[in-house]
């Protein structure tokens, strides 16, 4: 019985003891558990928005696709390889391919945009007012992401083997909600794939986002693969020193880059983290475009043979 009230004693003191601990002694959160989630309610910056893609979207082209990453959509047509119509434009040792882009009007983050509501505008005019762009896409043309996307197609295709002809690329934006390039350029690959012309392998995009942690982490910076536009806008609490990194790399060979395109200032040990976070979603992406691709396969051959 002794024994039993003083194991009753220890305990109880033990308890008090610990009521009275002073909280300024407690471990401090890890920053992992004080993380804010991102815009759009994913808590890792290593994860990609979901994706969705619909192959031979369009009945008079020859190739197409509608691809989405989050709330942006992008819907790409092919035309081609075809005889061009003037003569000059003819290359006898390869085809030549010929972009269009155009940017939609509606965006997922900009609320209070406005377009121009005047009359006797002129069709470029109109084009122009109806314009919306955001995150970085608001420091591009259309004429410099036209030439981009046809060198990162060039470099792909096999134009040897199309002489004397025209492959015609038409890019639409339905929805901007960051990471445009790298959505427009993963949709004209599907296209490509679609019309079944040929490629030595398929350029694959993504998009990185560098921010300062703010102590977050023990990294100075945190990296946000496929960011939406509201985080390529946001301005950061003690540097607006936030960059953006678009890398385009082989599917058959990821340490190969076949195009990069940044904005804004980063440090070399930024850009080899980005690059080594965008290798990772250049897998990823890749492994959903064969899905894609196989599923449709599979859905013409169920039409052929029923």
């Amino acid at each position: 019985r002794l024994y039993f009230c003083r194991r009753k004693a220890l305990k109880r003191k033990s308890i008090t003891m610990t009521e009275k601990q002073d909280p300024k002694t407690k471990p401090p959160p890890i920053p992992s558990q004080i993380r804010k989630r991102r815009p759009d309610g994913r808590i890792s910056g290593g994860t990609l928005r979901p994706l969705s893609a619909e192959v031979s979207c369009l009945g008079r082209a020859d190739g197409s696709s509608k691809f989405s990453s989050g709330s942006t959509q992008v819907l790409c047509a092919v035309y081609g390889p075809s005889a061009p119509r003037l003569t000059s434009k003819e290359r006898p040792t390869g085809s030549i391919l010929s972009v269009v882009f155009k940017q939609g009007i509606q965006n997922n983050n900009n609320n209070n945009s406005t377009s121009s509501s005047s009359t006797g505008n002129t069709n470029s005019q109109t084009r122009n007012s109806n314009t919306v762009s955001t995150g970085v896409m608001s420091m591009t043309t259309e004429r410099e992401m036209e030439r981009w996307i046809s060198d990162c197609l060039t470099s792909s295709v096999k134009v040897e083997d199309y002489p004397r002809t025209v492959i015609e690329v038409v890019i639409q934006v339905i929805n901007a909600d960051g990471s445009v390039m790298a959505t427009a350029l993963n949709a004209a690959v599907l296209a490509f794939m679609d019309a079944g012309i040929t490629m030595r392998s398929l350029p694959i995009a993504t998009t990185c986002l560098v921010q300062p942690s703010n102590g977050l982490t023990s990294q100075p910076y945190e990296l946000c693969l496929d960011p939406t536009s509201e985080e390529e806008c946001q301005k950061n609490d003690n540097c607006n020193n936030n960059s953006v990194f678009v890398f385009v790399m082989d599917n058959a060979d990821t340490n190969n880059i076949i195009s990069s395109f940044t904005f804004g200032s980063f440090s070399l040990d930024s850009y080899l983290s980005a690059l080594e976070g965008a290798t990772r979603a250049v897998s990823a992406m890749t492994a959903f475009m064969r899905i894609a691709m196989e599923q449709k396969i599979t859905r013409e051959a169920q039409t052929l043979w029923s």
